[in-house]
């Protein structure tokens, strides 16, 4: 029993003055209280009963102590200093804190008066709106509204409890359209304690059934606040703030209107700024997004207020409104191509969309929402139940983020593939302005979206293709529709232009068979398509590589009378392949035969493209082990082209000429694949190539290495070339000064 006692013993403690921290000594008091009064009963003597707490103590000890409840505590000061300092990145959004709760304020009276909630109004002629004051000298700013106003209660239960939200329990009764009310998380009034000393709220109801009182609440934010009965305050609230020395700025008139203009310029109720003696309007726009739709003239009017210009329109305007994954309510510009962003100029830009949530900015630039390849566009989200953080800078939730990007990026280039099929010519010229940040978004969507925008991406490419004439676009779609049946895939070619495009060796066979190739123009575009590999289960497939099915046997080319065409054998062509390999040595990695080839002798292939190889060495140029120029290429050679057939003749014969030919084969392979970097290393073969023609027509025989008729000026023996010995043996041929530079 003692031994329950001594854990118990602490809540009875103070009925014997015995101190609660020590349980023990009260249990040894009563202990010998028990021991005593046996001992007088054994000797015979009264005692005298114990005393209700021992009691009382022993009957609780019996049991299990009762679980105790207690209340947080705040130091309300520091949570006040938290709330105000730590929420809030900028001091200017106080600003929209306070124009918020004036709007919710207007919007609840409007409410109650439409649904007969309230049949007489306090101050029944003033009008819904907001005013902001200022007092330089004074450092004071001021915000009033006519709103609902409050009671005493209501100041205390709203303005005295932090995180106590009013607009929140107006919108959980029931009582209003949630679109509409802007307040959430009742600390948006807190923000007053940034900028200000001392903040006065002096308010009186709308509502005269709960009394015609006027009140002033005041705080210096050290943690108390008063309230007083005052005389003469009409209906609405109004707040007066006494700047700190550090937000003096907020008592400037400009200051002032540019933040109300910046964050409030949509709100429902008019917003005056007091100026040079009168009201001015700030919100003069109509929120247009909010509405089902809107005329021409409206989208011009909206486009060049988002702009800050009074002229322009848009190419294009989209207004987008769906209830999922979130409620938004959007609309969107596309600028005129002619007036397109030089992406020269634009490393970093900002994006031109702005994020708001019920008419309230909350992001300038929705970098979040809108990736960077739209930075273009113009336009504002606005996304009513956005997950944003308690001080509505930022979304809380990354996931509903992410699912609000891709609905709505999704739309913006569906609406653009709409108006591709609608107006085709309209829309080639707003590819041509915006084709860089449609491909760059490409690039983009696949790097930070496993590209799921891809298809749609790829419906909205246009190129020239070598069906059709030049400055004639096609899509990638359109070209599907029109390959040859059973073509498996899409063929395109890199050039700098139309004419390069056409004429290389590497598009002879899709010309001669008919076979539409796509033309890129554009740098990106070889990394575009080296990005996507594929679209609708067709393969992209460049001209220009190496060791690909071509499906040459799709549609074969009509049969020439060839019969008096020399073709070199299989044995032949393994000759001359192992000769031109000696000859070009580490240049080249194989020398082959291909039937690729229609009119042309050589082609030179990759496992990079030509166009590739030279985007990468310019991109790596000047660092060091940067070797792209001098990676083996493939030879590819025609066996039935003249030149091929002769010099497989003349390799022995002419050992010489042949090997001249062969370094010279090459080079024009490499010109016409674009990968000859500095074509000044041809002077000094293209030097020997005129002197043996020079010396050819003066009848010098590079085969024997003399004259057959040497000719005389005026008396003097003809100068014999300067290889005319090299071709007597294989030693002559190497110690020549001019294979001595081709073998360096």
């Amino acid at each position: 029993m003692f031994s329950t006692l001594r854990g118990s013993a602490s809540r009875s403690a103070v009925a014997f003055g015995v101190s609660a921290a020590r349980p023990r000594g009260l249990a040894r008091l009563v202990r010998r209280a028990h021991q005593a009064a046996a001992t007088g009963a054994q000797r015979g003597l009264q005692t005298r009963p114990l005393p209700i707490a021992f009691v009382t103590a022993q009957r609780r000890f019996c049991a299990a102590s009762a679980p105790e409840t207690h209340e947080f505590k705040a130091e309300t000061k520091k949570l006040l200093d938290i709330v105000a300092k730590s929420l809030y990145t900028d001091k200017e959004v106080f600003i929209r804190e306070l124009i918020s709760n004036a709007s919710d304020a207007c919007e609840k009276l409007r409410f109650m008066q439409g649904t007969s909630q309230l049949h007489h109004v306090s101050d029944e002629s003033l009008p819904l709106q907001v005013k902001l004051s200022v007092d330089e000298a004074e450092r004071r700013f001021t915000i009033e509204d006519t709103g609902v106003g409050m009671t005493h209660d209501e100041l205390v239960s709203h303005l005295g409890t932090i995180a106590k939200s009013g607009s929140l329990d107006f919108l959980q009764r029931g009582d209003s359209d949630a679109s509409k009310i802007i307040g959430q998380f009742g600390v948006g009034f807190y923000s007053t304690f940034v900028v200000a000393d001392k903040v006065e709220v002096y308010t009186k109801t709308c509502d005269p059934a709960k009394g015609d009182q006027g009140y002033l609440w005041s705080s210096d934010g050290s943690g108390s606040y008063t309230i007083t009965e005052v005389a003469d305050v009409p209906r609405g609230t109004k707040i007066v703030l006494t700047l700190k020395d550090d937000a003096t700025e907020f008592a400037k008139v400009d200051t002032v209107k540019k933040a109300a203009q910046k964050f409030s310029s949509y709100i429902d109720f008019p917003i005056y700024v007091h100026e040079d003696g009168e009201d001015k309007p700030v919100n003069k726009q109509e929120a247009l997004w909010m509405k089902s739709s809107a005329t021409d003239e409206e989208h011009t009017q909206f486009f060049r207020y988002l702009g800050g210009t009074s002229y322009g329109e848009p190419y294009y305007s989209l207004m987008y409104q769906t209830d999922a994954p979130l409620s938004i309510k959007s609309c969107f510009y596309f600028p005129d191509p002619d007036n397109a962003p030089n992406r020269m100029f634009t490393r970093d830009p900002d994006v031109g969309i702005s994020l708001h949530s019920r008419r309230v900015m909350v992001k300038k630039h929705a970098d979040g929402v809108i990736p960077k390849w739209l930075h273009w566009m113009k336009g504002i989200i606005d996304c009513e139940d956005m997950p944003m953080n308690i001080s509505r800078e930022s979304m809380q939730d990354s996931r509903l983020m992410e699912k609000l990007s891709m609905a709505i990026v999704r739309r913006i280039l569906r609406f653009l593939d709409q108006q591709a099929k609608k107006d085709p010519e309209k829309y080639t010229k707003f590819f041509k302005g915006y084709s860089y940040f449609l491909k760059a978004g490409i690039l983009e969507d696949r790097e930070n979206n496993q590209g799921r925008h891809k298809d749609d991406l790829l419906k909205l490419m246009r190129f020239e293709c070598s069906n059709k004439d030049k400055g004639e676009m096609t899509s990638i779609e359109e070209y599907i529709s029109t390959a040859k049946d059973g073509q498996q895939n899409i063929y395109y070619f890199c050039c700098p232009d139309r004419q390069t495009g056409l004429s290389s060796p590497y598009m002879e066979q899709f010309i001669e068979r008919g076979r539409n190739v796509l033309l890129m123009y554009e740098d990106i575009d070889e990394i575009v398509v080296n990005s996507i590999n594929d679209f609708k289960d067709k393969k992209l497939v460049s001209v220009d590589a190496s060791a690909v099915d071509f499906e040459l046997d799709l549609d074969p080319p009509e049969e020439k009378d060839d019969k008096d065409t020399r073709k070199l054998t299989e044995d032949e062509q393994k000759e001359l392949s192992d000769f031109m390999k000696g000859v070009l040595g580490e240049k080249v990695q194989e020398v082959k035969f291909s039937d690729r080839l229609v009119s042309s002798p050589a082609i030179v292939t990759s496992v990079i493209s030509p166009h590739m190889r030279k985007m990468m060495k310019s991109l790596m140029a000047g660092r060091e082990g940067a070797a792209m120029g001098n990676m083996p290429v493939t030879l590819e050679l025609s066996a039935k082209h003249h030149i091929i057939t002769t010099l497989h003749t003349i390799k022995e014969a002419n050992e010489p000429v042949a090997r001249i030919a062969t370094e010279q084969l090459f080079d024009n392979a490499c010109i016409a694949a674009g990968s000859l970097d500095d074509p000044r290393v041809l002077l000094t073969r293209l030097g020997k190539v005129l002197e043996m023609f020079v010396y050819q027509g003066a009848g010098f025989d590079y085969a024997k290495g003399e004259y057959t008729h040497p000719p005389a000026v005026d008396g003097t023996a003809a100068e014999q070339p300067q290889s005319a010995e090299a071709a007597k043996s294989e030693e002559a041929v190497n110690e020549t000064p001019m294979f001595r530079e081709f073998k360096a």
